[in-house]
């Protein structure tokens, strides 16, 4: 799906829902900037959160109460599998609600529900791209 506004991210995360009711991860690739952290903000407000949603880069994970809860983690900075031990990954995983993960990779060991990820490719005139794995 080619993104020309951020404004296209809310009924893009409203599709994705519909598409996959029972997928609970979604997993976010993309170089910085691509707008990851924006189609999260997308993400928890079509799902009722009213609190200012932010990027998790320092925190690692944010947490959002909307119509489900809402775990954003951003793991650009974790360099293992022992430091996702360290937050307390696996534990997110035993709670309900949605888990968002920006820069997945160092995780994918210990992801055992399903998920879905979406690969956000940046264009010519600040436009993306936003393709979807199942």
């Amino acid at each position: 799906m080619l993104i020309t506004t951020l404004e296209e991210l809310e009924p893009f995360a409203a599709s994705l829902i519909n598409t996959y009711p029972n997928i609970r991860v979604i997993l976010l690739r993309g170089n910085l900037g691509a707008g990851k952290t924006a189609f999260t903000k997308a993400f928890c407000k079509i799902m009722g959160v009213t609190t200012e949603v932010s990027s998790p880069t320092f925190a690692l994970v944010q947490e959002y109460q909307g119509k489900a809860p809402i775990y954003h983690f951003d793991l650009y900075r974790i360099k293992n599998e022992d430091e996702l031990f360290g937050i307390g990954f696996e534990e997110y995983f035993k709670e309900e609600g949605y888990k968002l993960i920006e820069w997945p990779d160092i995780a994918l060991n210990l992801i055992d529900d399903d998920f879905i990820t979406i690969n956000f490719d940046v264009l010519e005139n600040n436009h993306r791209v936003l393709s979807i794995q199942v």
